[in-house]
């Protein structure tokens, strides 16, 4: 009797070990959670004051107020223009015009005076669009600063390049989102499908006509702000009044 009162004893107290141990884990486990949910919250929170202070500098400079020469955004954007309408020129030339210059609405435009019209108007339409994408990424880039062109030739240098590296980048976007748009209407497929080359002779033609028109719009307009922001920064200019 006394030996299995004391086996009885001995699970007992093994059983409320074993449950007083569980418990314990429990409670650990309970607060390594709530350890890890206050290092989440925290964290989440330091990405957001981090986010928060990216996005104000990101609007602040694309909102700079150091616009130093008040002429110089229009100039490069008739630079741009110039460069498209050579584009169109050559490109009349040689018999092989770039899609912007094949768009349907130039039909409309009288050719009786000026046959070469339209081509005209299309290459200041093209060069406004560049244009518009180089104000941005030279906005981006400080590329309107003193320190652009009057300053350092290598600084000069980099702004311009960084402004047309951010200009391409945003160009390059906008044309995919349209060359996609204008692959679903010749395939007829949903844009979540993706398209293998080789299968549609159409929108082959379309995917090498637009990748060949934005690399000839990125080159062109690289050589043309290079030098005309070589030009800039060795001219002296007055200060504006």
């Amino acid at each position: 009797m006394k030996q299995t009162l004391k086996q009885g004893t001995k699970r007992v107290r093994a059983k409320t070990n074993s449950k007083s141990n569980s418990n314990e884990e429990e409670e650990e486990e309970e607060e390594e959670e709530e350890k890890e949910d206050v290092r989440t919250i925290e964290d989440a929170k330091r990405e957001l004051t981090k986010g928060i202070k990216y996005g104000k500098k990101m609007k602040a400079r694309f909102q700079s107020e150091r616009v130093e020469d008040k002429g110089l955004p229009l100039a490069d954007s008739l630079v741009l223009i110039s460069a498209s309408c050579a584009i169109a020129i050559c490109s009349i030339q040689l018999k092989h015009t770039p899609a912007w210059l094949r768009e349907e609405w130039l039909r409309e435009i009288p050719r009786d005076v000026l046959p070469n019209f339209p081509a005209v108007v299309a290459a200041c339409v093209h060069g406004s669009k560049l244009a518009m994408f180089w104000i941005v990424g030279a906005l981006a880039a400080k590329a309107y600063e003193v320190e652009a062109y009057d300053a350092d030739y290598p600084e000069a240098i980099k702004r311009t390049v960084k402004a047309g590296c951010f200009a391409c980048g945003s160009l390059i976007l906008v044309e995919q989102a349209s060359l996609r748009k204008s692959l679903e209407e010749i395939i007829g497929r949903g844009a979540s499908t993706e398209y293998e080359f080789g299968t549609n002779v159409a929108a082959d033609l379309l995917i090498n006509s637009k990748t060949s028109d934005l690399i000839l719009d990125c080159f062109v307009s690289a050589i043309s702000m290079l030098l005309w922001r070589t030009i800039r920064w060795n001219s002296s200019v007055p200060d504006d009044v």
